[in-house]
């Protein structure tokens, strides 16, 4: 005999620990009638009486984080549903298993796989739901949920299928709309039974969005480390291979934070002062150092160029402090601190540039240098390139700023 806990024990009783994860939208979708204290026949009988050959969706806490395990089933009455010619319930009926247990669900994945949910009718402390599909044998019925289906919850709806296969974040703008409205009249024409059908549709679709980001950030963030690993690599063998190797003295970081030292404006002058050179030697070393960049493949040298605009006191420029450096702006702090920000300005240029203004005028409104602009975008652009959902603001964000400043003029008065 298997192992078994308290209703109440277990790690992942729904009883315990289950209906106060779910959010304060889904928890009016619950049908809190299913009882809880009664047998585990009763509670069969009194699913199977209540939505027999209907689709639900079924709910388990599935592991001891409190995980919620779901999926949508159609209720089945064993003794009608027996004869069917489904391939699982063909098996099953011809099975060992029916004197423990009675399919109470069935179940076909979007891979085609076929399931029935098992309510187990041994005498025990606490018994299991269990499924049986295509992985189950003569010898074992199949995965266990270490729940009781006392312990599970259903909510009686179903995501219509004329939603099914949308685009998410599409959709999710016209539930989420239609539900504000809370009109009863146009949520029955879109297929929904009430406004708490509405309302569960909506969060599942927000619950998809979810789920569907995190696992595309899991593959960006592996990706990015991969790349970042390579990188690493490359600009090691650039320097194992003297590809960084100083030129008259003025190594590669300190090149690159000249080069922004000066385009934030500071004199050449004191910049070659920091260097410790002359011009006609800094003419010379700028020369070797774009020619090596050029033949470089890896991008190595490029790397650490442009890691100097994100922080151009580095290298001999650290030693030097601020004096005469050009400091980061209060404007430009802002900037980099709030993306839609960023973004507005640059649909603001984006315009500007389409209606024949000076996109750095545009910037001067912003209180932002070309430089500061370019510190911007160093700063912005690679986390778009690693945050998902960074990323997907700025369609809408574009959509909304590319509107406002084609309807106003890009030369208009600016707020923040």
């Amino acid at each position: 005999m298997e192992e078994r806990h308290s209703l109440v024990d277990h790690p992942a009783s729904f009883k315990s620990r289950g209906i106060g994860q779910f959010a304060e939208s889904v928890l009016p979708l619950i049908d809190q009638t299913i009882s809880r204290d009664s047998s585990e026949a009763a509670v069969l009988q009194q699913i199977v009486s209540k939505y027999k050959g209907k689709k639900v969706e079924f709910i388990t806490v599935a592991d001891k984080k409190g995980d919620f395990n779901h999926c949508t089933i159609e209720v089945l009455d064993w003794n009608e549903a027996k004869n069917r010619k489904e391939d699982v319930i063909r098996r099953f009926a011809n099975s060992k298993f029916t004197a423990d247990y009675v399919p109470f669900g069935y179940r076909l994945s979007d891979e085609g796989n076929e399931y029935l949910y098992l309510a187990e009718i041994l005498d025990t402390p606490s018994p299991w739901i269990r499924s049986y599909g295509n992985d189950s044998s003569d010898g074992w019925v199949g995965h266990y949920y270490g729940n009781s289906l006392r312990n599970c919850a259903i909510i009686p709806y179903t995501i219509p299928d004329q939603y099914i296969g949308r685009d998410a974040y599409e959709l999710m703008t016209e539930l989420e709309a239609l539900a504000e409205e809370n009109n009863e009249a146009k949520i029955k024409a879109a297929g929904f039974d009430n406004i708490h059908h509405l309302n569960y549709t909506v969060e599942r679709v927000r619950r998809n969005i979810t789920v569907g980001i995190a696992e595309a950030q899991s593959m960006l963030d592996e990706q990015s480390k991969q790349q970042a690993e390579a990188m690493n690599q490359h600009i090691a063998a650039a320097k194992s291979g003297g590809l960084l190797d100083p030129i008259k003295g003025i190594g590669m970081e300190d090149w690159a934070a000249a080069n922004v030292q000066l385009s934030n404006g500071r004199p050449l002058d004191e910049v070659l002062k920091v260097l410790g050179t002359e011009k006609p030697v800094w003419d010379e070393v700028s020369a070797e150092w774009m020619a090596r960049m050029s033949q470089d493949t890896t991008f190595a040298i490029s790397k650490v160029y442009g890691d100097a605009f994100t922080n151009p006191n580095i290298g001999k420029f650290a030693q030097a402090g601020g004096s005469g450096a050009a400091q980061s702006s209060g404007e430009l702090d802002k900037v980099k601190n709030d993306f839609e920000l960023y973004i507005k300005i640059m649909c603001h240029q984006n315009m500007a540039s389409v209606q024949g203004i000076d996109a750095t005028s545009v910037l001067k409104q912003y209180g932002l240098s070309v430089t500061d602009w370019s510190m911007a975008g160093a700063h912005w652009a690679p986390k778009m390139g690693s945050d998902l959902q960074l990323a997907m603001k700025m369609a809408p964000l574009m959509e909304k700023y590319n509107a406002e400043f084609a309807a106003s003029g890009a030369g208009s008065d600016i707020s923040f």
